[in-house]
């Protein structure tokens, strides 16, 4: 879901917004959604659905952690825009526990702490993606409330240490207890920090498979600190719903057979 126009996300904002994402065309499109920590925000204009079922889902809507892997489908002729959330912010926007989204996909109307106003419709009677995304800019810029920065500081270790990080130095020098830094975690990120260490750990994981520049799995296992081969294609297999050999072949990554 790498679309990216050449829209500069506003540096109010930057500390919430991770990236954004764009795209249209003629075709129906399908999108697959693994764990990669972050959250967002989705406006889209052609109807979208779930996992190929008959669920709609909302023209503008706020997703959470995604733990299951998803598939959205778009019709055609749909144009998209995605705002991807850093880890944390969820409840610094939506004034919310992060947990209530995780692996839902909910109507921003139905948020109870949003701005009374008909945002898909704003969005509707705007024909420009910069306008579009101007649009979302200024209604987030109306939400956000500080940032807690000491789960900031914690999700971008474990990003940064790609899920190899001490749970238990970090909440030492966060100067919390374990159970306090689990709990204030779950509200601010949707999930445990152990279960984030293991989305980190799979998506350096992922990164290196998808390079395309590795011809044994169990290289890649160990590189990202897993236990041996069976532990990687167990956790891979977990958040894309298919072993790393099947993933491969769906996206004709590898020029040689992986083993």
């Amino acid at each position: 879901m790498d679309f990216l126009p050449p829209i500069q996300i506003p540096p109010q904002l930057q500390p919430y917004i991770s990236r954004i994402w764009y795209t249209e065309g003629a075709a129906e499109n399908a999108f697959p959604i693994f764990a990669d920590g972050r959250t967002g925000l989705i406006f889209q204009q052609s109807g979208m659905t779930l996992n190929n079922t008959q669920k709609v889902l909302a023209h503008a809507f706020v997703f959470g952690q995604t733990l299951d892997p998803i598939i959205l489908h778009t019709n055609p002729n749909c144009r998209v825009l995605g705002l991807i959330f850093h880890p944390h912010v969820l409840p610094s926007i939506f004034r919310l526990h992060a947990k209530e989204l995780t692996d839902e996909c909910v109507d921003i109307s139905l948020l109870p702490a949003v701005p009374r106003v008909n945002l898909p419709e704003q969005l509707w009677n705007t024909f420009s993606p910069q306008r579009q995304f101007d649009i979302l800019f200024s209604y987030l810029g109306k939400m956000i409330t500080p940032i807690d920065t000491s789960m900031q500081y914690a999700t971008n270790l474990i990003l940064t240490a790609k899920g190899k990080t001490s749970l238990k130095d970090l909440h030492y020098h966060l100067n919390l207890t374990e159970r306090t830094f689990e709990r204030r975690f779950e509200q601010y990120v949707g999930i445990s920090p152990r279960l984030f260490s293991n989305i980190a750990q799979f998506q350096s994981a992922i990164g290196m498979l998808d390079s395309g520049q590795f011809s044994k799995l169990s290289d890649i296992a160990y590189a990202n600190g897993y236990a041996d081969q069976s532990h990687f294609i167990r956790w891979f297999k977990k958040f894309t719903g298919v072993t790393p050999r099947e993933h491969c072949r769906n996206h004709s990554i590898l020029k040689t057979e992986i083993t």
